[in-house]
Formats: structure tokens, C-alpha cells, sequence
């Protein structure tokens, strides 16, 4: 009887001796897990998670696939892009408040053609902004980013006569055009894609200051008022 009971006890004793070894290796490796979850969580702020734009790295057998020289030259590129798409993301919801808070005579014509550029400018920000897709980089649209970092002028809320939300309009869409001719200089080297896009942008914007303009001419003037005129060329004009 003594030794059935010394032997049971041995064999319990090496069962929690087994038991006691997998419950040590299991924590070992829920903290080897959570020391790589740490070292991966800084990792990621090292590598710029949860900024505007953070670069997504590749293996080297595809990395080798993005556009441009370098590094240096894509990083030159998606600056200039991420403002661009804030800029044309604001410039589309001023039309939309254009739009929406019209008041004049010149309602019915107005109140369609600036929701027509609203989509005009939404269109041209999702284009750009996949552009810094193509250069291997996250682009942010966030309301908060636009918000902050937007060089467009804030647009007066409330309603807004036909002329005075035309001479606003064409302050505020200027700007960006300045913005889109600066743009075509500084990648039409590194990047010609880009410059290319802009390119085109550049007539959109052209054309839509050019409409805005016209607007604020009186029947039958020369065009004394519109904003571009000067006095020589009222002159030119006359004769």
C-alpha cells in the first residue's frame, strides 16, 4: 500500500512538473509576442506613421519600379502634390459654399456653374493625389489637414450677392493658379509626368479665372472693371 501511495505521488508530482514547464514557455512567448509588438510600434513612428505622408517601403525586387531618380527627387514631388491636393480640396469646398449661398440676379446661371467647378476641382485633387500613390507615398485629405495647412483664404460664411462671390472666387482661385505655375517649374526637370498634369490643370484654372472675369463686366462696357485690365490697355482699346 506504501508503495502504490509513493508511487502516485511520484506521478502527480512529475504531471505539474510538466504542467509548470508549458505554462513558463507560453508566458515566455505571449512576451516575446509583445516585445515585438512594442519594437514594431516604434518602428512605425520611426518610419513616420501617422504623418501627411508616409513612405511605404517595398522589397527590393519591386522597389526599384517607382518613377524618378531617387528617393529625393519622388520626396520633392509628393510636397509639392500633398499642398496641391489640401489647396484643391479647398478650393472645391468654396464653390460648394459658393453654391449653395448664392443670392442675385445671376443666381440660376451661377448657382450651376460653380457647382460644376466644385466637381471640376474634386475631380482634379483625387488625380493628384493618386499621383503620390504612384511615387510610393501616403497622401492626407483629412479635414484637419486642409484646414491647417491650406494656403486658399478662408471664404465668408453666409450668403453672398452674385458679384461679391465672383470677386471673392476669383482672389481665391488665383492664388491657386500662382501655386500650379510655381508647380510646373520646379518638376518640369525631375518630374515631367507631373509637370505634364499640371500642365493641364494650369488651362482648366486659366479658363475658369477667365469665366469668373467676364462675369464681373458691365453690358456693353470695354472691360474697365475686370480685374487683369490696366489703363494702357483701356486705351489700345478706345482707339
Amino acid at each position: 500500500m506504501g508503495k502504490k501511495r509513493f508511487f502516485a505521488v511520484a506521478v502527480v508530482g512529475v504531471a505539474l512538473s510538466a504542467v509548470g514547464l508549458v505554462l513558463s514557455r507560453t508566458a515566455g512567448l505571449v512576451q516575446a509576442g509583445s516585445d515585438d509588438k512594442s519594437t514594431e510600434r516604434v518602428s512605425s513612428k520611426e518610419n513616420g506613421a501617422g504623418k501627411s505622408n508616409q513612405q511605404l517601403s517595398q522589397p527590393k525586387l519591386i522597389g526599384h519600379s517607382y518613377p524618378l531618380a531617387g528617393d529625393q527627387e519622388r520626396g520633392k514631388s509628393v510636397r509639392l502634390l500633398q499642398q496641391l491636393t489640401v489647396d484643391l480640396l479647398a478650393i472645391d469646398n468654396i464653390y460648394k459654399e459658393a453654391h449653395w449661398n448664392l443670392s442675385g440676379p445671376l443666381y440660376l446661371q451661377l448657382h450651376e456653374y460653380y457647382d460644376q467647378q466644385a466637381t471640376f476641382y474634386h475631380k482634379q485633387a483625387d488625380d493628384f493625389a493618386e499621383r503620390v500613390l504612384h511615387l510610393g507615398y501616403s497622401v492626407d485629405g483629412r479635414y484637419a489637414t486642409i484646414a491647417r495647412t491650406t494656403t486658399i483664404p478662408e471664404f465668408p460664411a453666409g450668403y453672398l450677392t452674385d458679384n461679391v462671390s465672383l470677386r471673392l472666387l476669383v482672389d481665391r482661385v488665383t492664388v491657386l493658379q500662382k501655386e500650379i505655375y510655381k508647380g510646373i517649374q520646379e518638376t518640369e526637370q525631375s518630374d515631367p509626368p507631373t509637370s505634364n498634369r499640371l500642365q493641364d490643370l494650369a488651362y482648366g484654372v486659366d479658363k475658369n479665372l477667365w469665366q469668373l472675369r467676364i462675369h464681373l463686366q458691365e453690358p456693353g462696357g470695354l472691360g474697365v472693371n475686370l480685374p487683369w485690365s490696366s489703363q494702357q490697355g483701356h486705351a489700345r482699346v478706345k482707339k
